[in-house]
């Protein structure tokens, strides 16, 4: 009868060790797939706020207005909770001060004079 209570309790401690191994595995490939998909994700909101800023520059050399404001916006915070730096935090703040201009010329009826602009 000892021999056969050891027995179990060897089983379980195994039955345990196992149920323990399985789920730090589960738990380790969970954690790192948040992560990569985090780093994927800030990638992703740096580029498009690079090329939004972009394509509004371009716009305005072509005597349009920007369109990007909002999703530039909506980006950035995409990136900012993704742990974003403050290179892409100082070209937003650029960017920000930039159309806030560019909506003050529209509103005095003015024409705004890109950096880009070929004359």
């Amino acid at each position: 009868m000892a021999v056969f209570i050891c027995y179990n309790k060897i089983i379980m401690e195994s039955i345990v060790v196992s149920l323990i191994g399985a789920v730090a595995t589960i738990a380790t490939t969970v954690i790192s797939a948040l992560k990569a998909g985090s780093k994927a994700d800030k990638y992703d909101a740096k580029n498009s706020i690079i090329m939004m800023i972009l394509e509004d520059h371009m716009l305005v050399a072509e005597n349009k207005m920007p369109v990007n404001y909002q999703n530039i916006l909506h980006e950035y915070d995409i990136y900012h909770a993704n742990g974003g730096n403050s290179y892409i935090t100082e070209k937003v703040e650029t960017y920000k001060k930039w159309f806030k201009d560019m909506e003050n010329v529209k509103e005095s009826g003015g024409k705004y004079e890109s950096k880009f602009s070929s004359k």
